[in-house]
């Protein structure tokens, strides 16, 4: 559809329109309002040309050309927020500087300048990326004043080096594919996870912790797909996290949960979440922009052995196994060290005893944490949060663990 013809049909009576590539398309318009027959001409229909693709796309990647342009390693002084509307599935304007407006009617490009002063119109890519240059020359880094902190924050390079050093002594032994998927959970945790979709869940909220379980791991999964040592478009795989159409385990989209959670008279949620999501592309497509530099300074293998710095002891994490090993030993077992807070209050026992139905049979249980805790149940979920599931001691050790009970190691006789 990309390239082929486009009309605008128009309903000359009440000006609805629509854009369609197929002469289908054009009699299914008709039809749905052919109840006028008093005006010889109803409807006009008028070429308009290719379909031409939504700004974002050639935003991004005109940008990504400006980062490669330059020889200090840092991105170009361009901020890129898209528009967030209610309906998901549409995101036609960006702001660019804050200041800088680029729309989209399928057809054409419009840009705004500051204030209104400037309006120029676009009909191809090219087009557009040759205004947006036009642009580029007005921004540029503002010098940080005397007195900034910057010089006690961590250099990224280094960083990026420590953290791969930590991922060859710790992590050394795994395989790619494991590699991959410890780099998804942290992935999701930098680009996800903090976020204000933590404030979302935050307080009083129809966000519980068992369905946030869910919507991690399914983000997880969403990253892990686009992860390899082959190719990573960061840039890309920013974008799909906070895409507001996503899809979630709930059956809701990113952008439905968002204003669920949101209450004008809850200074914990009241910011809109189209604001903040629109907030939350913008530092997406930066860090996408940042990583792919990074990326061409220290191969895409560092980069991602830098993700797998430590282990945060999420379905993907190489801990996981141990973690549903450790848990499902105390679920069958009301004696056991993980209990020891919980077992004298008056609720544990019909708690304890009560599982939900999808895990009332421990096989069925471990089957469904090992392929991944979004499968399970809503209720479900919520249960393995009560029994603190995050709290599960996740460290390799031999002996003298006190949140798992086992006791110091005695010394052999012979010594």
């Amino acid at each position: 559809m990309k390239n082929s013809a486009l009309w605008r049909v128009v309903d000359n009576e009440s000006g609805t329109q629509s854009i369609v590539s197929t002469p289908s398309e054009v009699v299914a318009f008709v039809n749905s309002r052919i109840d006028t027959d008093d005006d010889d001409e109803p409807f006009s229909i008028t070429e308009v040309g290719p379909l031409l693709p939504k700004p974002l796309g050639v935003i991004t990647a005109w940008a990504a050309k400006k980062d490669g342009e330059r020889t200090d390693g840092r991105t170009a002084p361009i901020t890129i927020r898209p528009v967030v509307t209610d309906n998901a599935m549409e995101c036609d304007d960006v702001v660019l500087w804050d200041d800088v407006y680029v729309s989209w009617d399928h057809d054409m490009y419009t840009v705004e300048g500051p204030d209104g002063s400037e309006y120029s119109e676009a009909y191809s890519a090219a087009e557009l990326s040759e205004i947006l240059d036009e642009y580029a020359g007005d921004y540029e880094y503002v010098p940080e004043s005397e007195g900034s902190d910057s010089h006690t924050r961590p250099n990224p390079r280094e960083l990026i080096r420590y953290g791969a050093q930590e991922c060859a002594d710790r992590f050394g032994h795994l395989d790619d594919d494991a590699l991959l998927w410890l780099a998804a959970t942290r992935i999701t945790l930098a680009v996800w996870r903090n976020t204000p979709v933590e404030n979302w869940h935050a307080g009083k909220s129809p966000l519980h912790d068992g369905t946030m379980m869910r919507i991690n791991v399914a983000t997880t999964r969403i990253v892990r797909s686009m992860l390899s040592f082959d190719h990573i478009d960061w840039i890309a795989v920013g974008l799909a996290i906070v895409n507001p159409s996503r899809v979630l385990p709930t059956g809701q989209s990113v952008l439905e949960l968002g204003l669920a959670c949101h209450n004008t008279d809850d200074p914990a949620h009241e910011v809109d979440p189209r604001e903040e999501l629109a907030e939350m592309a913008q530092d997406a497509i930066s860090w996408g922009r940042r990583y792919r530099l990074h990326e061409k300074e220290f191969g895409l293998r560092t980069l991602i052995e830098f993700f797998c710095a430590s282990d945060n002891g999420w379905f993907g994490a190489p801990s996981w196994g141990r973690i549903v090993d450790r848990f499902l030993t105390a679920v069958d077992d009301r004696e056991n060290a993980h209990w020891r807070l919980h077992r004298d209050e008056p609720w544990f026992d019909e708690w304890f005893t009560n599982r939900p139905a999808d895990i009332a049979d421990t096989t069925e249980f471990r089957r469904l944490l090992l392929t991944g805790p979004d499968l399970l149940s809503e209720e479900a979920a919520e249960w393995c949060v009560e029994g603190s599931i995050g709290y599960v001691c996740q460290d390799d050790h031999a002996n003298d663990c006190w949140r798992c009970g086992v006791p110091l190691a005695t010394e052999s006789p012979s010594e």
